[in-house]
């Protein structure tokens, strides 16, 4: 049984501390960071999935090379990570504490960023409507249900 490195538990630590924090309220960098990393993935979920697969790839084969028999070049890594981001099969497994945490937490956003692999990047957000252009939209609706009324009504009358 292995114990863990004292500045892998400080920094698990640290996140699972500002986790919480997030959990309760509180506003600060995780939350931004948090935003931030979803924007950028909505921003194009290609690119997300791309670039997740490319870090993710070399860090676990920097991690794995000389400790791992069955990671002994980028497309062994590449393998392996790319099936973390969906069914997980592999016959491929993290030996280090680093290639488990990059395991872990490409395993833990994959499927999701898989999922969403083709939909269409997002636009930036329309500015919000104006109050004169909110009125012009609301008076052009009523315009429009008047129409729709008068020509219930002359259905309801029959022909001429």
């Amino acid at each position: 049984m292995s114990t863990m490195d004292p500045r892998t538990a400080k920094v698990l630590g640290q996140v699972a501390t500002q986790a919480l924090a997030g959990l309760l309220g509180e506003d600060g960098a995780w939350a931004k960071s948090k935003d931030r990393a979803r924007a950028v993935v909505n921003r194009d979920p290609m690119d997300a999935v791309l670039a997740t697969v490319t870090g993710a790839t070399v860090l676990f084969y920097l991690a794995e090379r000389r400790v791992n028999p069955k990671v002994q070049s980028l497309a062994d890594a590449m393998v392996f990570i790319t099936t973390c981001l969906s069914v997980g099969y592999a016959d491929v497994f993290a030996r280090t504490p680093a290639g488990k945490a990059i395991a872990s937490a490409v395993m833990t956003v994959g499927p999701s960023l898989s999922s969403n692999l083709f939909a269409p990047p997002q636009a930036a957000a329309p500015e919000p409507a104006s109050d004169a252009a909110l009125r012009e939209i609301a008076d052009l609706q009523r315009q429009i249900l008047a129409r729709l009324d008068a020509l219930v009504d002359a259905t309801k009358r029959g022909p001429a």
